[in-house]
């Protein structure tokens, strides 16, 4: 369990695709109201495709580490952003999340698929 959290720790604190990105296509917020979780994302859009992706995250560190996780894998087609769910994001992290901490997961998720709503 220790290494799990420890894992999870390094993967919310990493700095990859951080900060808003300048030429973006499409923006959105989600927000997690039941404990504050909150993720911005700016998506980039090349030719139908998700081309570049960056980020602002604030929250718990699920919340945090699944839009690391998330944003690295968001490149590509938006059919497969689109398809993606709970489960998805679940697997991508590798850990066991407790269905009182779905939305923590899923915020950057929500986020994602807002701004592909935008298209």
């Amino acid at each position: 369990m220790l290494l799990e959290y420890e894992n999870l720790l390094a993967l919310a604190n990493r700095k990859n695709r951080r900060g808003p990105m300048n030429d973006f296509s499409v923006s959105a917020t989600a927000v997690n109201a039941s404990c504050g979780d909150e993720c911005m994302v700016w998506l980039k859009i090349v030719d139908g495709a998700i081309a570049d992706v960056s980020f602002e995250a604030k929250g718990c560190v699920i919340s945090r580490a699944s839009a690391s996780a998330l944003f690295d894998h968001a490149i590509g087609t938006i059919d497969s952003a689109r398809s993606m769910n709970g489960d998805s994001v679940r697997s991508l992290l590798g850990v066991a999340v407790s269905p009182l901490r779905e939305r923590c997961l899923t915020t950057p998720l929500k986020a994602l698929q807002d701004a592909i709503s935008k298209i």
